[in-house]
């Protein structure tokens, strides 16, 4: 049984998360950049350490054991302290380090209300020892990963609210509905509202405040969790559906896409700045945020919920 931690140890306990992360070794060997054999190697060293069985792994595929779910979830704390702790010692030398990952949604850089990249440069301007990760996914998916402490903030537009996550409106972008080219309503002239009755319509796999009028009936038989993926069901001609328009302009500018009812249905959606309800969050975060708040000339507004900017 494991008496005293080593740093091998915790190289060991990275592996074991990693692959618990990916659901197997056959993903995780591409993260780790090892082999299956190698990953099996430091699983059964880990698994003599502590005394106990982690997983189960074979033909049926990867499982946690029950004291192996204990396992990873006493490593993930163990790890957020291991980061607090240097970058605690590396405030307390006025040098920031340690790790900052912050999650976005796709397609969002090309916002042009959108200054994450000031935020970045004068961030690195005051931190440049911090080791810096982007992971772009799906809204829900990044309220996921900052509930669970993978990641230290999101930029999205979340449909939901967690009561353990704290979210301010950082811009907007404007959702507009389109069709493409070889639908039936690209060359058509004026739409009514009605027209769009029995549509077949792409939906977001996450929740998505996608505002139809009452009434209005919509096939539903495409789903997409990304903005390309809703993008290219609009470009296939067959379905409609709603996009950020700086992201739908190129396509608008190449004749292949058309906005539908703009000035009926389209509506200002925010992108909100998602963090965890913490009483203290560390250096590195807290230097991002201002960072990114002076970037977007704001400042915040605390409120019960969500919490607004105040231009400032």
């Amino acid at each position: 049984m494991l008496s005293n931690l080593t740093e091998g140890d915790i190289r060991l306990l990275k592996v074991f998360a990693k692959v618990v992360d990916t659901g197997g070794f056959s993903a995780a060997q591409i993260d780790l950049n090892i082999s299956q054999s190698t990953i099996s190697t430091h699983m059964t060293s880990l698994e003599q350490r502590l005394g106990v069985r982690l997983c189960e792994r074979g033909r049926s595929g990867f499982k946690l054991t029950e004291r192996g779910q204990l396992i990873y979830q006493a490593s993930q704390r163990l790890f957020a302290a291991l980061e607090d702790f240097r970058s605690d010692a590396g405030a307390a030398r006025n040098c920031l380090t340690g790790n900052l990952a912050v999650g976005i949604v796709d397609s969002l850089i090309t916002n042009p209300v959108c200054l994450l990249h000031d935020a970045i440069a004068g961030f690195n301007a005051k931190a440049s020892e911090v080791q810096f990760t982007i992971r772009v996914t799906s809204p829900s998916e990044i309220e996921r990963m900052v509930l669970e402490g993978s990641c230290d903030l999101g930029l999205g537009t979340c449909g939901q609210h967690s009561p353990y996550l704290d979210y301010e409106d950082l811009f907007e972008e404007r959702q507009v509905l389109y069709c493409g080219r070889g639908h039936t309503m690209f060359e058509r002239g004026d739409i009514a509202v009605p027209d769009l009755n029995d549509q077949q319509f792409v939906r977001r796999a996450y929740a998505a405040p996608e505002k139809l009028p009452a009434g209005v009936k919509l096939g539903s038989t495409a789903v997409a969790d990304l903005m390309e993926g809703v993008a290219a069901f609009i470009l296939s001609g067959v379905y409609i559906g709603f996009l950020p328009k700086h992201v739908a302009q190129h396509w608008v500018a190449l004749g292949q896409m058309r906005p539908l009812l703009e000035d009926t249905l389209g509506y200002q959606n925010p992108v909100y700045l998602v963090t965890r309800k913490t009483e203290e969050k560390k250096p590195v975060l807290s230097v991002f945020l201002k960072e990114l708040r002076a970037a977007h000339g704001q400042k915040p507004v605390r409120k019960v919920g969500v919490r607004r900017l105040a231009v400032g």
